[in-house]
């Protein structure tokens, strides 16, 4: 199974572009591949810590994070119907945008940089507390990578939420003013520790990458194309020649029927170990 990148739209200005990972999977390939993507063991470590061999206790903890709150410690005890009822609830929507934004570190890894690894940059405070605000924060010897992630019924909606929404821009834009007039060591931070640190100049070299994801359920409904225009909308001041914005959008079958699944599979392999 495999996904490729085809970019639909490229801005007036050149610097950004609107891509969606095309495939010729059916839509329930499609679901086992994502949660194949997810929860291959190596690939999802990979995420928390690069190099760094998983015990049983830490798979665990990292499965259970795609599990509703009520069945962590049960998860032998969940059957099918609790499954549903949780999601029919919509009790928990910031679950779907977790689901999102772990699929989107996911696809930067084999799309931008095999080498990203997730965690903060710290200039001076936590960028992702105080100014980013990144759903996703990477970063390799080579490339940072800032990530806003949605899940939503339509791309439309999904879209407008990232481009409309001031979030996005002040991401980018705080994150450049941050590094420019920051004249401190800079502390790549991984989810172990302390990665690395890196002088100003080091940074304000490394090509940065926003990329905004949207998960959303195929529809015949979706404007494709006008959605793809919404790229010319995007105004970033004082934006380096070699940083880049990427919208990219994945379309799947159902929201529910995919939460399902992925919620069923980390409770079996949970049960498993």
């Amino acid at each position: 199974m495999s996904l490729n990148i085809l970019i639909k739209k490229n801005s007036t200005c050149g610097k950004y572009n609107f891509s969606v990972y095309s495939h010729k999977l059916s839509m329930s390939d499609l679901d086992a591949y994502i949660l194949q993507l997810l929860y291959e063991k190596n690939k999802l470590n990979y995420l928390f810590q690069k190099n760094i061999p998983i015990s049983k206790k830490q798979r665990k903890i990292q499965l259970q994070k795609f599990l509703e709150d009520s069945f962590i410690n049960r998860e032998a005890a969940v059957i099918d119907t609790d499954i549903m009822d949780a999601i029919l609830s919509k009790n928990n929507e910031t679950y779907y945008s977790f689901f999102a934004e772990a699929l989107l570190a996911r696809l930067n890894i084999d799309y931008i940089d095999q080498d990203l690894i997730t965690g903060v940059i710290n200039v001076n405070e936590n960028l992702t507390k105080v100014s980013t605000g990144a759903d996703v924060c990477m970063f390799s010897e080579t490339n940072l990578v800032l990530g806003e992630a949605k899940f939503y019924s339509y791309l439309n909606q999904g879209i407008h939420s990232i481009i409309k929404d001031a979030s996005f821009k002040s991401k980018l834009s705080d994150y450049i003013k941050n590094i420019t007039s920051s004249e401190t060591e800079i502390v790549l931070k991984g989810i172990t520790g302390d990665i690395c640190e890196k002088t100003v100049d080091e940074i304000k070299a490394l090509p940065l990458t926003l990329s905004g994801f949207v998960l959303h359920t195929k529809n015949k409904t979706n404007m494709y194309d006008k959605t793809y225009d919404l790229i010319d909308k995007i105004e970033i001041d004082n934006f380096p020649s070699h940083y880049k914005v990427h919208l990219y959008h994945l379309p799947i079958e159902s929201k529910n029927e995919l939460i399902f699944k992925a919620q069923r599979m980390a409770l079996d392999l949970i049960i498993a170990l």
